[in-house]
């Protein structure tokens, strides 16, 4: 797996095509998702310590209230670790769902959604050099890059028309996490 997530960050076109054919990497496509997230996760809590990630476990403990919650009285950071791996998985489907349709339906494309979830899972390498805090936005941009890259590759099309599905998604993926902020912000 750590071979191949080289390869995704290189942005080796020649893996994201052999990716993209290979339903039997759909398993390492995830263990770098989780991976790769978990790390930045780690970075941004470091980063973060006694600000941003301190006052957010703060007001989740208060809204729990006390009792018996299983997270550890001070386990903050396996919390949002945990967490940001569950919203990755999350992300990542939509991310790929999106694609996939704006990509097939819209630019027509060509795909089914396995490949699309490998590829773009592969596209998450460069997010574990987010585990140094503050390289969390020179990893965003160079997973965005990869996954234009992807994309292309999974789709089997040109550049535009990747940049073209990558942005029409990165809309949709806005408006979503809007939604649910606005959510989010009405519960606490």
């Amino acid at each position: 797996m750590i071979r191949n997530m080289v390869k995704a960050a290189s942005l080796d076109i020649a893996f994201f095509n052999r990716a993209e054919h290979t339903p039997s990497l759909n398993l390492q496509a995830f263990g770098v998702v989780v991976l790769a997230n978990a790390l930045a996760a780690v970075g941004s809590w470091i980063g973060y310590e006694n600000t941003v990630g301190e006052d957010l476990w703060n007001s989740i403990r208060r809204w729990l209230g006390p009792g018996d919650f299983p997270i550890p009285r001070d386990g903050g950071i396996l919390f949002m670790v945990g967490a940001g791996v569950v919203l990755a998985i999350g992300g990542w489907i939509v991310w790929a769902a999106t694609t996939w349709l704006i990509g097939t339906r819209v630019f027509r494309g060509t795909t089914d959604m396995g490949e699309m979830l490998r590829v773009l899972g592969f596209a998450q390498a460069p997010r574990v050099i987010g585990v140094i805090p503050f390289l969390g936005p020179v990893a965003a941009v160079w997973v965005l890059v990869a996954s234009v890259m992807a994309i292309r590759e999974g789709l089997d099309f040109n550049t535009g028309r990747a940049l073209g599905t990558a942005l029409g998604g990165w809309v949709v993926w806005i408006a979503l996490q809007q939604i649910v902020s606005i959510v989010i912000a009405a519960i606490f």
